[in-house]
């Protein structure tokens, strides 16, 4: 290497030195939040749509006994009964009701034989039907 280069390299070092300690001052003033994930209607409608799709998948690439497939069928139901009901109702609990089902219903495809929450989820009433204009 040439003399130059030792020169530029010297005069390197002190601005690493600046960048790392900066950078760890600025990771002592970060706090321990993680990512805050909030319930919407868009993302329990999304997270619905995504489950629905890993069911067909399921049911289409695997052998499915036929119990599986009315435990897997029912959960759908559940869920997007779940969802219309909040459809009808927009209120908080009708909303984590609904997030709720969908949970479930992702737990069955995975193969869960009981609900995520582990608690038993009562019946959800069906929504009255609604006409498009």
């Amino acid at each position: 290497m040439t003399r130059a280069m030792f020169r530029h390299l010297a005069r390197l070092k002190p601005l690493l030195a600046l960048t790392a300690v900066c950078g760890l001052a600025a990771g002592c003033q970060s706090g321990p939040q993680g990512l805050v994930l909030r319930q919407t209607p868009s993302t329990v409608l999304y997270s619905y749509l995504v489950a629905n799709g890993m069911a067909r998948g399921r049911l289409m690439s695997e052998r499915v006994t036929p119990a599986e497939y009315l435990h897997i069928v029912q959960a759908d139901r559940s869920a997007l009964i779940a969802i219309l009901l909040f459809r009808d109702k927009p209120t908080q609990n009708n909303l984590g009701n609904a997030g709720q089902r969908v949970e479930d219903f992702i737990g069955v495809i995975d193969g869960a034989t009981a609900p995520v929450s582990g608690r038993p989820q009562p019946p959800v009433a069906e929504p009255a039907p609604r006409f498009m204009r």
